[in-house]
């Protein structure tokens, strides 16, 4: 048995290597032709299951970096998905400087190595040419490397467009952008509160080149209140599917035109970024957001046949408030389901920051369970932690069918 499922999986595996590219083009006026077919991208990226990506509607997931890529483009073209695949661009700092040419060459190498390794896949879609990495945009140098690296794709591998991703989108970055890389076939625009002005943003701008929102979500934490002393208030869950379906509605709905190639939600999966709920669509265990349901309905067309719960805003009185060590207080968490599902809350508190790994991106924050004194029901009570600092409490609605609607706010702990 093992053997026959392994010869198997490996001629399912050999059959996606060995499958023919499928040549990928910008249409002039804007938008994707796949295989010579009009593509409008409805996907996601991250690292979440792929199955699920396709049975709500998806098709096609974005990566920033290319470990892993061949297993994900074998995944992806087993499923019918595309991949937008990232190959990471350093940004200007203390080991790298885009006014360095042996840089520069260096960089331009393991472009091409990646590029050819992976060029003849077929589910691969489009080249991403760095993320975020052009700072305010004012550096020439970087925008012309860019460009040489868009046709060093082209030279390599005619079959499969490129795009460099850009945190948002100015006067500066389009300038350097139009003057400097005019071999480059799409622009990326990462986006989250401005999503649903980004074409107003556009015309204002005189942008005329094909462009694809390659990150876009809930308003992020840059974006939203913040308590007395700084922390970000995050939004619930149904507040945040309800500004993606506004938002991605009018910059990605039905009949989109105008240059716009499609759009990757983002996050994919789960991930610790400000709080341990903020971008996933999905939670640490797989449940689907109330997000989800929007994007299947906005890509498929079709209400999902489960919906995730809806929840409102914890009810807390020490909500955003500073304690004592130990001081107890209690929250509420009020949730319906579309479906009438019965619903099971947990809550979890856990430290509001934590440790960061050797590349910057932040590690689960601690947990702190004895903080947490009794559920009972949709109520729970706590004992704020005895060390100080910052802390969230995190309130979880689950219907039992896979979806979950989440809600936190902050604590401050401080010694009277």
């Amino acid at each position: 048995m093992m053997r026959v499922s392994l010869f198997l999986w490996g001629c399912t595996l050999s059959a996606a290597l060995n499958a023919a590219p499928v040549k990928v083009e910008v249409v002039p006026e804007g938008g994707l032709k796949r295989g010579g077919e009009p593509y409008f991208i409805q996907g996601a990226g991250g690292d979440g299951p792929l199955k699920l990506l396709k049975t709500r509607g998806g098709n096609s997931v974005r990566t920033w970096g290319h470990e892993g890529l061949g297993a994900k483009l074998d995944e992806a073209h087993a499923l019918g998905l595309t991949v937008a695949a990232g190959i990471w661009l350093e940004p200007e700092c203390s080991w790298f400087s885009y006014s360095r040419p042996e840089h520069c060459d260096r960089q331009a190498a393991r472009v091409k190595q990646i590029v050819t390794e992976h060029k003849d896949h077929a589910a691969l879609l489009l080249w991403g040419l760095g993320n975020e990495m052009e700072g305010d945009g004012g550096n020439a140098a970087l925008w012309k490397q860019v460009n040489r690296l868009a046709k060093l794709v082209h030279e390599t591998d005619p079959a499969h467009p490129t795009f460099t991703a850009l945190a948002g989108i100015s006067d500066l970055k389009a300038k350097g952008l139009n003057e400097h890389a005019p071999d480059l076939d799409l622009v990326g625009i990462n986006t989250y509160g401005a999503l649903s002005g980004l074409r107003e943003t556009l015309a204002k701008l005189g942008w005329k080149r094909p462009w694809v929102v390659t990150e876009y979500g809930p308003r992020g934490f840059w974006e939203v209140g913040k308590t007395s002393w700084g922390a970000p208030l995050e939004d619930t869950s149904t507040q945040k599917a309800e500004f993606l379906k506004m938002a991605a509605t009018k910059a990605l709905g039905p009949g989109a035109t105008g240059g716009c190639a499609g759009g990757y939600a983002f996050l994919w999966g789960q991930k610790q970024e400000a709080s341990a709920t903020w971008f996933g669509l999905l939670t640490e265990d797989g449940a689907a957001t109330p997000s989800v349901d929007v994007l299947q309905e906005l890509w498929s067309g079709q209400k999902p046949a489960n919906r995730a719960p809806a929840v409102d805003p914890l009810r807390c009185d020490q909500a955003g408030q500073t304690l004592r060590p130990g001081q107890k207080f209690s929250a509420g968490m009020v949730a319906q389901d579309p479906d009438g599902d019965v619903l099971t809350f947990d809550w979890r508190v856990l430290s509001a920051h934590g440790a960061r790994d050797k590349e910057g991106r932040e590690l689960t924050p601690p947990a702190h369970p004895a903080a947490l004194l009794e559920v009972k029901g949709s109520n729970a009570s706590f004992a704020a932690p005895a060390q100080p600092g910052e802390y969230r409490i995190y309130g979880y609605a689950r219907d039992g069918q896979g979806g979950v609607g989440t809600a936190n706010f902050v604590i401050r702990v401080s010694q009277p």
